[in-house]
């Protein structure tokens, strides 16, 4: 194994050296491929997939050349995948299902790579989801809320990734006419929630100002009706070649979302109500009981 590196570095570095010296060889000459030492007539090997023809010694200036070119590649994919299945989601995904899948961002790298920007960014804003408290609300109420809240807050989006199996078992079923097996609703599920998800971020300069105040409420139903509403629309467009109704493609298109996300989310925040209920009844009883004492006793005379 050191004396494969050695050799291809030496390769690298004879190379190098050759095209140095002479400036009249032509640009994309044969050359062997420094990785599997296949000879390659153009860029890339036919083998192995490297380019043979960009394998110079590195310096700092390629590296500082690399780093925005890298960057900008990266950021070019993301933002191309995210504005086609926002736009037109139906055709988009077609697509790549059906093999045009050089210029998109793979489904899961976009997923995790947006929900992991997201939850960066929301982490560090620190933004408040709850309006300032009722004094009508029990201290056991509010704790409760707030803890929920709190855990929407960090761990939702991360909770819709992790439900994305979820969410592509009902889009198997419900868009079933459209002809897709489950590992390509794997996908479409995929890419849909990526965008959800990018709805979120995107909104994240909103919440952050309305955070803690008791415009935030309507800020995250606003949120999560677009979120609700491309669903709907993402999911029915797969179903955009079947012939149905624009009506027929909307309601298949609504289950999936609601049925893979808002009923598994609302069951969790039910359990979570459930094992502190207990406390919450205490903590009322506690609190009436308290108030009951106030009213009944006597004011002192004056």
């Amino acid at each position: 194994m050191e004396a494969t590196s050695t050799l291809a570095i030496d390769l690298a570095l004879a190379q190098s050296s050759h095209g140095a010296a002479g400036s009249h060889a032509p640009e994309h000459g044969p050359a062997t491929c420094l990785n599997c030492g296949t000879l390659v007539p153009k860029q890339f090997c036919g083998h192995c997939g490297q380019d043979a023809h960009h394998t110079h010694r590195l310096t700092m200036a390629h590296m500082l050349h690399d780093i925005p070119h890298s960057v900008w590649h990266v950021d070019k994919g993301i933002f191309y995948s995210i504005w086609n299945i926002l736009t037109r989601p139906g055709s988009t995904i077609r697509s790549y299902l059906a093999g045009q899948r050089k210029y998109h961002f793979p489904p899961l790298s976009l997923l995790l790579l947006v929900t992991g920007i997201y939850a960066f960014i929301s982490s560090t804003l620190h933004v408040d989801l709850l309006p300032p408290r009722d004094p009508a609300i029990p201290e056991a109420v509010w704790q409760a809320q707030k803890a929920g809240v709190e855990f929407v807050a960090k761990y939702m989006s991360w909770v819709y990734v992790g439900l994305v199996p979820v969410i592509a078992a009902f889009a198997r079923l419900f868009l079933r006419r459209g002809g897709y097996n489950y590992a390509e609703c794997l996908v479409i599920a995929a890419f849909i929630t990526a965008v959800c998800n990018s709805i979120t971020l995107f909104s994240l300069p909103v919440s952050y100002f309305y955070s803690g105040t008791v415009y935030i409420t309507k800020v995250g139903y606003i949120m999560s009706l677009l979120s609700l509403s491309y669903a709907t629309w993402a999911y029915g467009s797969m179903l955009a070649h079947t012939g149905l109704s624009l009506a027929g493609r909307l309601i298949r298109g609504f289950f999936p979302f609601v049925l893979g996300i808002i009923v598994p989310s609302m069951l969790l925040g039910m359990v979570g109500v459930g094992l502190k209920l207990s406390t919450i009844k205490k903590e009322v009883d506690q609190q009436q009981r308290l108030q009951h004492k106030v009213i009944s006793t006597p004011a002192p005379a004056h």
